[in-house]
């Protein structure tokens, strides 16, 4: 007995300490709707098509520079080949390179990234191809790209304006596509695989590598001017931030870190009023050695003024705030508070 005694250990679990607040646990949340997973790829997969599409047709095509990938390739052959807003009747083909050159690819593609990468990605592309092949021949072949009626406006201007409004359409269908593991081909497949082979680099300088060399070639494509160069590194620039603010902006969130004598005051405050819980810590000042607790949240950016007013009713009370980028796990997004 003694023995078993001595190799006993107690365990001692903590209870959790019930509070009373004016509302329940939980109770602020919002239940959101679930989607089906499959129908939701495939609704991103067609916006991610569609919005490339669109962009590259109505604001790169008739605008005589190479954005960059698969569709800079294309660019330049349509220019080659003077097939842009042809009035003969031919048939531009030149969009499906999207899907003949996606295809080994993603073959080699899958065996790093994962079969369904590469499925995703590939009917990606082929939406891609057949819309740009329907937009360039079919719904709207004689579009030209336009801003005004006006003979003072250069042409240069209306170009970037172009390349700007690309950027924007290029970044969406990029984010779309990057919601549900998939790309939209070419430059993004050749910078995912070698980020996944080299994973202390970026994916960013990968395929600005990959760029890089399809710009040089439109140097010499466009006839050694400069100006294609230019309005495909302004549309690359608007189409990372466009892609990065729609993958990080809906996850984006403030957090706090509230030192203070007053956390059970302050704590329930941000429960009842904001809709939020609180961590605590249990912290020291050195000043004077006085115990104190450290809270922690995470809000929404809009709440910051709430929040703030609640802090100035404690004027001993010390915070700081940091942003964000992404939260995973339990999070309240839908509140109205």
């Amino acid at each position: 007995m003694a023995e078993n005694k001595e190799n006993s250990e107690v365990v001692v679990k903590s209870q959790p300490i019930e509070k009373n607040y004016r509302v329940a646990k939980d109770e602020w949340e919002t239940k959101q709707p679930k989607i089906n997973k499959k129908v939701e790829s495939a609704l991103y997969i067609f916006l991610a098509a569609l919005f490339y599409a669109i962009g590259y047709h109505y604001f790169i095509a008739t605008c005589k520079f190479a954005p960059g990938g698969l569709p800079g390739i294309i660019a330049m052959v349509q220019y080659e080949t003077g097939v842009v807003k042809d009035t003969t009747g031919k048939i531009d083909y030149s969009t499906l390179l999207l899907v003949i050159v996606n295809i080994p690819l993603l073959i080699y593609a899958s065996k790093i990234m994962g079969k369904g990468f590469s499925i995703k990605t590939f009917i990606t592309a082929l939406i891609m191809a057949v819309l740009m092949f329907c937009m360039a021949n079919f719904i709207d072949p004689k579009y030209t790209f336009t801003i005004t009626k006006s003979p003072e406006v250069s042409d240069v201007g209306t170009r970037l304006v172009s390349a700007i409004l690309g950027g924007v359409f290029s970044g969406t269908s990029l984010a779309f596509a990057l919601k549900v593991n998939a790309s939209t081909g070419g430059a993004d497949v050749i910078g995912a695989m070698l980020q996944k082979k080299n994973p202390h680099r970026g994916v960013g300088a990968m395929v600005f590598v990959v760029n890089a060399v399809i710009l040089t070639v439109s140097f010499f494509v466009y006839d050694k001017d400069w100006m294609p160069i230019f309005l495909a590194v302004i549309h690359l620039f608007v189409c990372s931030m466009v892609c990065d603010r729609i993958m990080q902006g809906a996850k984006t969130a403030l957090k706090f870190e509230v030192i203070t004598e007053h956390a059970d005051e302050i704590s329930t405050e941000i429960i009842e009023e904001l809709g939020h819980g609180v961590t605590t810590m249990p912290a020291k000042g050195m000043f004077e050695g006085r115990e104190k607790e450290m809270l922690i949240c995470v809000i929404k950016p809009r709440q910051i003024s709430k929040f703030q007013d609640i802090i100035k009713k404690y004027p001993e009370t010390f915070a700081y705030v940091g942003s964000v980028n992404e939260i995973i796990g339990k999070f309240n997004k839908g509140s109205n508070k």
